[in-house]
This record gives structure tokens, sequence and C-alpha cells, in this order.
């Protein structure tokens, strides 16, 4: 009997180990939703999605890093935006910055 509970016990644990990792969101996932919130607002070219879905997966694996220090993941966020914009034609960069809200998400 002691057996079964340890078994079914271990069983449970291994379950919920498995869908807590589940739930974190891969940085190329994160990368396609800020490019679709991004060319919902900005029309797009298929290069430049793909030139900034390769920047906004960089900027998601750099903030995921646990060593960096809330300062230094600040800087990486202005470095972020900066790359962004650059990136942008001016009429894009225009609408773009006429969203604070997005150009945060798309930034931070």
């Amino acid at each position: 009997m002691k057996k079964i509970i340890a078994v079914v016990t271990m069983l449970l644990a291994f379950t919920v180990s498995v869908n807590a990792q589940d739930k974190k969101v891969s940085s190329q996932e994160a990368a396609q939703k800020d490019i679709a919130a991004l060319s919902s607002k900005v029309t797009i070219s298929e290069t430049l999605k793909q030139d900034l879905l390769t920047l906004m997966v960089m900027k998601h694996d750099a903030l995921s890093d646990a060593t960096l220090t809330k300062e230094q993941k600040e800087n990486a966020s202005k470095g972020f935006e900066h790359k962004l914009l650059s990136g942008l034609s001016k009429e894009q960069r225009e609408v773009l910055l006429k969203d604070p809200a997005l150009l945060k998400k798309l930034s931070h």
C-alpha cells in the first residue's frame, strides 16, 4: 500500500512540474506576439518583419536573463527601443510614437 501511495505521489508531482514548465512562453512565441501587435498598428514588409522578429527574440532572451540587474535590463530595453525605431521609416516611427503603451510593450 505504501508503494502505491508513493508511486501516485511521484506521478502527481511529475505532472504538476510538467504543467508548470508548459506555461512558460518561449522567446520565439513572445517575439511573434510583439510583431503581430506592431503590424496591427504599422504596415511593415515581410523582410522587415523577419528582421524585427530576430530583434524581438534577442530582446526576450536578454531580458529573461536572471543574472542581469534591473539597471542593466533597463539599459538593454532602451537599446532595443532605439534599434526598433531606427529600423522603421519616418512615417512608421511617428505612428509608433503616438502609441507609447505599444512602444513600451515592444521595448520592455
